[in-house]
């Protein structure tokens, strides 16, 4: 893309056509938890418009919009696109992309650090609101309520999202990936896991067994276990965890293209819950980055996991 056909596509207003390119499982060679898991994901694939904004004063380059694929506690999907760029300086050449599921804190302030540092690697980096955050909050879902309807929506919205990043100019569309941190990385491992859609998948202090993760989590995540009492308990809390467990599809996703970030101090996800997701998919060590940290004061080795997601990124785009 010109610089001048880049300047017009910065300040123009543009929608964009798509189409659903979701592949349903194959019941032949899936476990039936798996495929009743997955059934819950699963939309017919459809025909959608996506609105591509110019943003003023926000922090991003442009804002897409498009219709969630099902009814759920968010209205319409929202992304920032932070443009891929090289010392400063937007790329015109196709590049790879990231999609990046955010934190449980309403200002997504992790999710939006790590899409900004990668855009300034020469990678697009396209962050989802989740249903009842930034642009969708008009309604903010209650989460001791509608946690897995959102988790759900969540992960369906992502994929649909993919579809929607392929189709644009200066993408690499072989090279789309997808990375969630904390809440979004149970997101991402689910959109992940429901068909072939993402070239990559980083996983930054998120795991699985949600049961046990609301039995022993602490801080954010004992503040949500007594939301969710309040409506629902014991084997019928478990039961409604078990909709969005990532332990009953995470074998879906290639060990090989999987990158597990584990907090090793970890109180909020205990690590047990990272390496039971680690074990389901079979991640080899070389996939599993072990950091001397908590949940919170990850925060230190945010440049280190930056890097290592642009490295791993682009060496794929060389294979």
């Amino acid at each position: 893309m010109s610089a001048f056909l880049m300047l017009v596509f910065l300040l123009d207003s543009q929608t964009t056509a798509c189409h659903d390119s979701l592949v349903s499982p194959d019941p032949m060679t899936e476990s039936d938890d798996a495929i009743s898991c997955l059934s819950g994901f699963l939309w017919p694939p459809a025909a959608f418009t996506a609105t591509i904004k110019p943003v003023a004063d926000s922090g991003f380059d442009r804002g897409i919009s498009f219709p969630s694929p099902c009814m759920g506690p968010g209205g319409p999907m929202f992304v920032e696109w932070r443009m891929a760029r090289q010392n400063h300086v937007l790329c015109e050449d196709r590049r790879p992309a990231v999609i990046v599921v955010h934190e449980s804190g309403r200002g997504m302030h992790a999710g939006r650090a790590i899409a900004q540092a990668l855009s300034r690697t020469g990678i697009h980096t396209f962050m989802v609101h989740l249903p009842g955050y930034g642009q969708r909050a008009v309604r903010r879902p209650d989460q001791g309520k509608e946690l897995v309807e959102g988790i759900r929506q969540g992960a369906m919205d992502t994929r649909r999202a993919a579809d929607v990043i392929k189709s644009l100019n200066g993408v690499d569309q072989k090279h789309v990936s997808i990375l969630g941190v904390s809440l979004g990385g149970f997101v991402a491992s689910l959109a992940g896991s429901l068909d072939s859609a993402f070239d990559q998948h980083f996983i930054l202090m998120a795991g699985a067994d949600l049961p046990g993760m609301f039995r022993k989590g602490e801080r954010e995540v004992a503040d949500l276990r007594k939301k969710m009492e309040t409506h629902r308990t014991g084997a019928e809390l478990t039961k409604w965890l078990h909709q969005v467990e990532p332990a009953r599809v995470a074998h879906r996703l290639p060990a090989e293209r999987t990158t597990l970030y584990v907090a090793m101090f970890d109180i909020v996800v205990p690590p047990s819950c990272s390496e039971k997701l680690a074990t389901t998919i079979g991640l080899p060590p070389e996939q599993i980055v072990r950091m001397p940290c908590g949940h919170h004061s990850a925060v230190a080795f945010l440049l280190p996991m930056v890097l290592d997601v642009s490295r791993r990124v682009h060496a794929a785009c060389t294979l």
